[in-house]
């Protein structure tokens, strides 16, 4: 037959170490998955609904401040409605107007994790530690 197929390892010459931002949202991720049940998507969602100051902000734009597509936005908010941090809503005026706020349980969980990552990023990225 032909040549043997064998997967190797490269050289530890050629392992690069990712950029210390990308080692950052890593650890930063997984300390929001830990400490307070939430993905980093999950977490600015909460955070951008946060800055809206408690009005209802439509999914639409909330796409948009995110960048992400349709139905990956709608994947997120089921979770965070099923975790009971979010609503969602039709817009009375525009039934085709779908709209979110935060709850309290969910201003109280962004709360947590936005100090947990501001200690993080100020750990990391201001004071020049090493993610752990």
């Amino acid at each position: 037959m032909g040549r043997n197929m064998i997967d190797r390892d490269p050289p530890a010459s050629t392992w690069r170490q990712p950029p210390r931002i990308l080692r950052t949202l890593g650890v930063l991720h997984g300390e929001l998955r830990v400490h307070h049940g939430l993905s980093l998507h999950g977490y600015l969602v909460l955070g951008a609904l946060a800055e809206a100051t408690a009005r209802p902000m439509p999914v639409a734009r909330l796409t948009e401040i995110l960048r992400e597509p349709g139905d990956r936005m709608s994947y997120l908010l089921k979770g965070l409605q099923t975790a009971g941090l979010i609503e969602r809503r039709r817009r009375t005026a525009d039934r085709r107007t779908v709209e979110v706020t935060l709850t309290e349980a969910g201003r109280a969980k962004f709360a947590d994790a936005e100090r947990t990552a501001q200690a993080l990023l100020d750990r990391l990225l201001i004071a020049g530690g090493e993610p752990s």
